[in-house]
């Protein structure tokens, strides 16, 4: 009933604000779908501003990774970073978390490949931010103990250093190969 009484009030006047509250009402009764839909036209509302829009597609980012719709959660997140610098450590910070829980599929190199974009986006989140250096140090020494070895990686016709896209789970990203010892 209330739901259906704020949806009214939206119908007759949309903004921004009426739009995000109704993305939070359908979040918190697990509504994917009606909650991305609602953040979207909050976001598109001609009467926000670049910050408010960065604001809520960090919000969105954070929802969607939390639903397991990282390709969603990685596209709000750039996004986000590209409308407020100001967020940009915690929006990279987000970026590299969803980076180091994506599964790929392939040879045992590539489907370690995502660690390194990982560890790219910690270490940009860290200059972008020196508050979250510390967290973001803990993820890289994690993800890092997931790199192959370098005569796995030699196998595989991979080498330190060379330049490589991994295209993963609607995400795409260009890195650098990278091995242990």
């Amino acid at each position: 009933l209330f739901l259906n009484a704020v949806q009214s009030v939206y119908n007759l006047e949309p903004t921004y604000s009426s739009a995000y509250y109704l993305y939070r009402l359908y979040s918190s009764r697990s509504d994917f779908d009606n909650a991305v839909k609602y953040m979207e036209e909050a976001i598109n509302s001609v009467d926000s501003d670049a910050v408010t829009d960065a604001g809520y597609y960090f919000e969105l980012a954070a929802f969607c990774f939390k639903n397991g719709k990282n390709a969603k959660a990685y596209e709000s997140a750039q996004k986000a970073v590209e409308l407020d610098e100001t967020i940009a450590g915690k929006g990279y910070m987000l970026m590299g978390t969803i980076w180091g829980s994506t599964i790929c599929g392939g040879n045992e190199v590539e489907k370690r490949a995502p660690y390194w974009v990982a560890v790219d986006f910690m270490t940009k989140a860290k200059n972008a931010d020196p508050a979250l250096a510390e967290e973001a140090n803990n993820y890289i020494r994690q993800y890092s103990n997931y790199y192959p070895a370098a005569a796995e990686a030699f196998m595989y016709d991979f080498t330190n250093g060379q330049s490589y896209t991994v295209s993963c789970g609607g995400m795409r990203a260009t890195t650098t190969v990278r091995t242990q010892n």
